[in-house]
């Protein structure tokens, strides 16, 4: 009688013990998803600066202003350096789609992130135009199928006037009188 009491009790503190190591597991799982969701966003977030950064250090930046205000203008050159540029976008957003399926994105912050870069990269004319060039193999996609709708809605000249209204803020900026 006493042997069975004995065994009863180490059965419950033995289930009691796996429960509770379940429970460990379960959030020790979910912390580490947590750093990796933090560190591949971080990725992200680092190869868009470095991308930014290399747009506006190079001849890249005037390139990418004569696609948005005189595209005819463009060498083969030209738009193969912006070929490399909307190739490098499209990686980014596909990326950010490769966290989501990975359930480290939710599909609000994709769907976020591509309606705020997808105009500023593709609001013009020329990159439109690109855009539309490209849909090869990115067809039936879930990219394609957030991206184009935001694209072909952009207005041809969102940059062109995203632009010329910075300009303008520029120009009516005075500089601070500096006391001595």
């Amino acid at each position: 009688m006493n042997f069975d009491r004995v065994n009863k009790w180490l059965m419950l503190g033995a289930n009691i013990g796996v429960v509770l190591g379940l429970i460990i597991l379960i959030v020790e799982v979910r912390q580490n998803a947590a750093l990796t969701r933090i560190g591949m966003e971080g990725q992200l977030s680092s190869w868009q600066a470095d991308s930014e950064f290399k747009l506006t250090t190079s001849d890249l930046a005037e390139i990418q202003l004569k696609s948005i205000y005189a595209p005819e203008a463009l060498t083969l050159e030209d738009i193969r350096r912006l070929d490399a540029m909307f190739v490098n976008i499209q990686f980014q957003f596909d990326y950010l789609l490769d966290l989501e399926n990975a359930g480290l994105a939710s599909r609000e912050r994709v769907e976020t992130h591509i309606l705020n870069n997808a105009r500023f990269y593709f609001g013009s004319r020329y990159a439109k135009a690109w855009w539309n060039a490209n849909t090869v193999g990115w067809e039936g996609t879930r990219l394609y199928e957030i991206a184009d709708p935001i694209i072909q809605s952009t207005d041809d000249d969102f940059l062109a006037k995203h632009y010329n209204k910075l300009h303008a803020v520029a120009r009516g900026l005075s500089a601070p009188e500096v006391s001595e």
